[in-house]
């Protein structure tokens, strides 16, 4: 383990160095010099626009003067569903002001048919001028009708920014690069210490036997000790948060290589084994009884009826907000040992298709947002910037970042980020059934297992290089 974390672990030091020395060798981007300062993290917006339907923004404003018969520019960004409207939206305006005669038209697509439509659009040839794109394998599938953003965006700022490498062919950003992130994401867990503190339990569990223990204490002073489902909809809760979890519990990063290209079963003892103590949780009742149906899961937490809840950091905002300093961030103990991976991974960013109308204004849009104004833009709109220099204002986004930067911790990705689609799917069909004991952790393990077998060998050939 501490050989792949030593070649892959970015620390703030390292990361403001290089940062510092690929722009002062000319890496400015758009709105002036990007300034040396400390990571500055994100919180998950609780603006979120409405999903559906478009904003037009207008553009004013500008670096220099522009003739009245200049034309208008309208570009078209689309987005996937209501998340990214917040942040988008202010970097198209701040962009509009020093761009006369752009403006934009942004799309809010619905979040379940994004990528179907995304497809469609880019096959015709009539897509938009900039797209909302996720890492990994979710853009592997684009990329032959992206932009490569290499001749256009120097490779010593791309190198410095976040997780860039998942939006890269192959993930080398030699090899292409299709997108320019703008926010931070971790798959974490959140705890209540108030009632943590009335159990006696001085921190948050690290090892299954500790989260064990804790469930008992926390039962006997009349909590929840962990709860599941859904914020609203249709109240199953996403199990792939904790799969990545799950299997950093028992491989080194450069391991799980193995098991994406199939050199490492799904169905090897050691993740069966890690599904069975997953589901020994329920029948011990640490979880309540509606896992798979309570629509508002996140209220027994606020609401100080449950002590934990298995998340993202994408709901730092809206905790903190309810809960102030009783709630603290953890991670899932899915471990015999301490757990020392955290799943830190780049969530959505933005690209182009080879058939955009206005090309050039948007290649210079994604400078914009690697830009020093960029970045302070991205912070103000409450999400985490992708280049070192920032600080956290959320103290649970400051944690994460933390842990994320220290030895005592190894960064892992998001691995449903990196399964492919088929497989995917068939791990979050069955995973949360496997905690709740409709479906036997070995039948589980065994039907992704099939799905992996049932690849065409080019899907295996995708290499991350994860852990070096």
């Amino acid at each position: 383990m501490q050989s792949d974390y030593a070649r892959t672990k970015r620390t703030r030091k390292g990361r403001a160095a290089a940062f510092k020395r690929a722009t002062s060798s000319g890496d400015k981007g758009e709105g002036g010099s990007l300034r040396r300062r400390r990571r500055h993290g994100r919180l998950r917006s609780l603006l979120v626009l409405a999903a559906g339907g478009s904003l037009a923004l207008a553009a004013c404003g500008g670096s220099s003067p522009a003739s009245s018969k200049s034309p208008t520019q309208t570009i078209v960004l689309w987005h996937n569903g209501s998340f990214a409207a917040t942040t988008t939206k202010l970097l198209a305006n701040a962009f509009s002001k020093l761009h006369p005669g752009v403006k934009f038209d942004l799309v809010a697509q619905p979040s379940g048919d994004y990528f179907a439509a995304l497809q469609a659009a880019l096959i015709s040839g009539n897509g938009p001028d900039i797209v909302n794109l996720w890492p990994a394998q979710y853009m592997t599938r684009f990329e032959s009708r992206l932009v490569n953003l290499d001749p256009y965006i120097s490779t010593s700022l791309l190198k410095n920014v976040s997780g860039e490498s998942y939006f890269a062919k192959n993930g080398s950003l030699s090899s292409g690069t299709y997108a320019v992130p703008f926010e931070n994401q971790f798959y974490n867990g959140f705890y209540n210490k108030s009632l943590f503190a009335k159990a006696h339990i001085a921190t948050p569990p690290r090892t299954w036997s500790e989260i064990t223990s804790d469930c008992v204490k926390l039962k006997s002073v009349g909590v929840i000790p962990i709860v599941y489902g859904a914020q609203s909809g249709s109240g199953e809760f996403n199990p792939v948060y904790e799969w990545s979890y799950l299997l950093a519990g028992v491989y080194p990063l450069s391991s799980w290589n193995g098991l994406l290209q199939g050199h490492i079963r799904y169905s090897s003892s050691a993740i069966v084994n890690q599904l069975s103590r997953w589901h020994a949780l329920d029948t011990a009742g640490c979880i309540n009884s509606n896992a798979l149906t309570d629509k508002v899961a996140a209220n027994a937490f606020t609401s100080g009826k449950a002590a934990m809840i298995f998340k993202g950091s994408w709901d730092a905002g809206s905790f903190y907000q309810s809960m102030g300093s009783k709630v603290g961030v953890m991670l899932p103990p899915y471990s015999t040992s301490p757990m020392s991976g955290i799943i830190e991974e780049t969530g959505e960013g933005y690209g182009i298709p080879v058939t955009a109308t206005h090309k050039a204004i948007a290649i210079k849009f994604l400078k914009f947002i690697l830009s020093a104004k960029g970045e302070n833009i991205i912070t103000k709109s409450g999400q985490a910037p992708v280049l070192p220099g920032y600080r956290a204002t959320n103290p649970l986004q400051e944690s994460l970042l933390s842990m994320a930067n220290s030895p005592s911790y190894h960064v892992y990705p998001m691995f449903d980020n990196l399964m492919q689609a088929p497989v995917e799917s068939v791990a979050a069909r069955l995973l949360d059934q496997v905690l709740v004991g409709q479906v036997s952790p070995s039948q589980a393990a065994s039907e992704i297992a099939g799905a992996e077998s049932n690849l065409p060998s080019s899907a295996r050939a995708v290499n991350y290089h994860l852990g070096g």
